[in-house]
């Protein structure tokens, strides 16, 4: 993201998409507001790339991640064009839908498929960590929908409750 031009890393449209909602954005500011399942999607990853021995499942985490966020990417870029004056936001989702559309073919021609060529045997690990996030991803989707669905704000103690 950005090709090294400041204040176009994916880190800095993120900040700057946060405080036009007017969240802070400074690096864990709302950490202690996040129920585990929404700890468990970076978790995860983050197991993955700090194990050698489970690259196999980092390569498919990754490829299943990048083939299946243009459609909801493509979603949040309407609704935040939909709302209007929110240019921040809409950026962080336009180079999202633009680049991960090129991730997704990177993530199967360039990874899965030579890794797979290369040793076989890491195959079903590259299935392992495609299902793994499928399964933490649905976990976090029905936490925020149920969440929603009540009334609730799907963040431990609710967002009032931070700005308080």
């Amino acid at each position: 993201y950005g090709m090294g031009r400041p204040g176009q890393a994916h880190s800095e449209l993120f900040a700057r998409a946060m405080e036009e909602l007017g969240l802070d954005a400074a690096l864990g500011t709302y950490i202690d507001r996040l129920p585990g399942t929404t700890l468990a999607t970076d978790n995860l990853v983050s197991l993955f790339g700090l194990h050698l021995r489970l690259r196999g499942a980092a390569v498919g985490h990754l490829a299943l991640f990048e083939l299946c966020s243009v459609a909801p990417m493509s979603r949040y870029l309407t609704a935040a064009r939909r709302v209007g004056g929110l240019p921040g936001l809409a950026r962080f989702y336009e180079v999202h839908v633009a680049v991960d559309a090129h991730h997704a073919r990177l993530a199967l021609d360039q990874m899965v498929g030579p890794m797979a060529a290369a040793d076989p045997t890491l195959a079903p690990m590259m299935v392992f960590g495609a299902a793994a996030l499928s399964r933490t991803e649905g976990r976090f989707a029905r936490h925020v929908l149920g969440s929603w669905e009540r009334g609730e704000s799907s963040l431990r103690g609710g967002l009032l409750a931070q700005a308080r």
